[in-house]
């Protein structure tokens, strides 16, 4: 979210919220994932499939995962996947972190 809306601004609130939000989600996988090894239970499903992409960038969204050790147990999990690692060169990344956050920037403020 603040990479998006930039760091300053002046109502404080929807970041926070956002950052809130992202917390408790978290930590809904944390609580299913303390007695399942995946998301629904202990077959690898495409509930997995469909949550990792937005789970795995945590760090870029300025939320952390320390303290959430099932949490990061199924990340690693899914790192490991032969399907998960093939998918994250797909596209082909041949911008920096920084350009990819400028253009989006430019698509959200047009």
């Amino acid at each position: 979210f603040h990479k998006f809306a930039g760091r300053e601004f002046e109502d404080k609130r929807p970041r926070d919220r956002y950052a809130s939000e992202s917390k408790r989600l978290l930590g809904v996988l944390e609580s299913r994932l303390a007695s399942h090894t995946w998301i629904m239970g202990d077959e690898y499903s495409i509930a997995d499939i469909a949550t990792w992409p937005w789970v795995r960038i945590y760090d870029w969204s300025g939320i952390s995962i320390e303290g959430l050790p099932h949490l990061q147990a199924w990340m690693a999990r899914m790192e490991a996947k032969p399907a998960c690692q093939k998918g994250i060169t797909i596209p082909p990344r041949n911008e920096s972190p920084e350009d990819q956050v400028k253009r989006a920037q430019q698509m959200v403020t047009r």
